[in-house]
Formats: C-alpha cells, sequence, structure tokens
C-alpha cells in the first residue's frame, strides 16, 4: 500500500474525530435530561463515530485516482482566516451567546470565503441560527444560555 497524502489527512482525521467524541462523552447534562432521546450529547457523540467511520474508510479502501495537488492553487490566505474566526468564535460564545457568535461567525466564513452579496450574507446567517435556535430551545427542548437573548429579553 502507497501511503499518500490523502491517507495521512483521513489519519488525522480518524484521530481528532475519537479526540471528539472523548470529549463528546465528558459533556456533562442535566439529571432530568439523561434518559431523553436527545440531549445535549446525543450528536456530539454520533458525529464522533460517522467521523471515525468515514475516516476509517478512507485509509482501508484504496484509492481509485490518486489525487495530485498543486501547491501554488491553495489558499492557505483564506485558511487562515477561517481557522482564526473559528478560535475567535470558540472563544466568544459563552460570554456573547450562541445567537450573536454564531451569526457573526457565519457573517466572517462568507465574506473570508469570497462572498460579497450582503443580502446573501445576512440572509444566511442571522435567520438560520434563529431557526436552528428555535428547533433545538422550542422544539427538541435542548437549552442554550445566551446572555445577550436573556439581557433584551428574548429568552428567561
Amino acid at each position: 500500500m502507497k501511503i499518500n497524502s490523502v491517507k495521512i489527512i483521513s489519519l488525522l482525521f480518524f484521530i481528532l474525530s475519537a479526540f471528539y467524541l472523548y470529549t463528546a462523552y465528558q459533556i456533562q447534562v442535566f439529571s432530568f435530561d439523561e434518559d431523553a432521546p436527545f440531549n445535549a450529547k446525543t450528536f456530539p457523540i454520533y458525529l464522533g463515530y460517522t467521523g471515525m467511520f468515514f475516516a476509517g474508510l478512507k485509509i482501508v479502501l484504496p484509492d481509485r485516482k490518486p489525487i495530485k495537488v498543486d501547491p501554488t492553487n491553495l489558499e492557505f490566505k483564506k485558511t487562515i482566516l477561517l481557522v482564526i474566526t473559528i478560535i475567535i468564535y470558540g472563544a466568544t460564545i459563552l460570554k456573547v451567546g450562541f445567537f450573536l457568535s454564531t451569526s457573526l461567525f457565519l457573517v466572517f466564513s462568507y465574506y473570508f470565503l469570497g462572498e460579497r452579496r450582503w443580502k446573501y450574507i445576512i440572509i444566511f446567517s442571522f435567520p438560520f441560527v434563529g431557526i436552528f435556535m428555535y428547533l433545538l430551545h422550542g422544539v427538541l427542548q435542548v437549552y442554550l444560555r445566551d446572555p445577550l437573548l436573556k439581557y433584551i429579553g428574548i429568552m428567561g
């Protein structure tokens, strides 16, 4: 078996998914939520297993067509800006809250990835996060602490 960059990246993704799965099992849930079919750790656990499964398949199965990547075509600036945005998002989500930090994360991500039509950037960030938050909080009863929405009186 020939080792190529795709196999190495798949191995790194497998390790990252395994670490994510380990941390997903460390998530604490409320006592009344432990036996619920869907709680705060359900989706992260499934996501960790899914990532390990697909990364494992990519490692084990042979490549039909090896991919040749020209490093001059890679956009390192966009990648670095996106990673910085992710770090800032992770650092601010507890202080600012899910709604505003996730919406701003999406706005900056869309902009850094090349979208310049502000109408679409706004439409695909704030309303989608609001709908997602409603589904989590209103339908699935998964509580997300959001200091900003609590301060302005939307959430209690």
